[in-house]
């Protein structure tokens, strides 16, 4: 009788266990959607032909010291080099940001699998679990934060090159025409 009763204790501990697992995986299975949503996010809001863009600016800029001689300083030119000069800065902070955040999604994928894996195997401290999901949470929002903060940047780096660039590119080239021209 006792080893009756005893055996249906066991047996109720063991499935509110397996319901617990089971609710610890669903959420997991969520972070890593989530996961995995934000990186087809990053990926389609990666920014094209960085290499190439860089040496344009750098290229404009150059010709414009090399051939930008002027007594007097004109305000709005000046203006439109100092914002092509953050141009140039914000495209290489956003390079760094893309890695940055392509790193962490995929430092957060492991980290999920693993910790996916201990729950269903019984891993680790089962007391932390939920704790451990929490902290995946916090950490996936934080990513997400990043990504939106990314994809901000990009689309403001993108209205100032798009207007910038092919102003100054076609004053560069006039200035180098000019000089030549000059100076044959």
């Amino acid at each position: 009788m006792r080893f009756g009763i005893l055996l249906v204790i066991f047996s109720i501990l063991f499935s509110c266990s397996d319901i617990e697992k089971d609710r610890q995986v669903k959420k997991i299975n969520g972070l890593t959607n989530s996961v995995e949503k934000l990186k087809i996010t990053l990926t389609q809001n990666k920014i094209s032909n960085v290499p190439e863009k860089k040496l344009a600016v750098y290229t404009v800029i150059k010709r414009i010291k090399s051939y930008y001689f002027t007594d007097t300083i004109d305000y709005q030119f000046a203006k439109k080099m100092n914002s092509y000069k953050v141009v140039k800065k914000s495209l290489k902070n956003l390079d760094g940001d893309y890695e940055k955040i392509r790193i962490a999604l995929r430092e957060e994928k492991i980290a999920l699998r693993k910790l996916k894996s201990d729950v269903i195997n019984g891993f680790g401290q089962r007391e932390k679990y939920d704790d451990y999901i929490s902290f995946e949470k916090n950490k996936t929002k934080k990513i997400k934060s990043l990504l939106d903060e990314y994809i901000y940047k990009k689309k403001e780096f993108t209205i100032a090159f798009d207007s910038l660039h092919p102003v100054l590119n076609d004053y560069s080239i006039r200035l180098e025409e000019k000089f030549k021209a000059k100076y044959p």
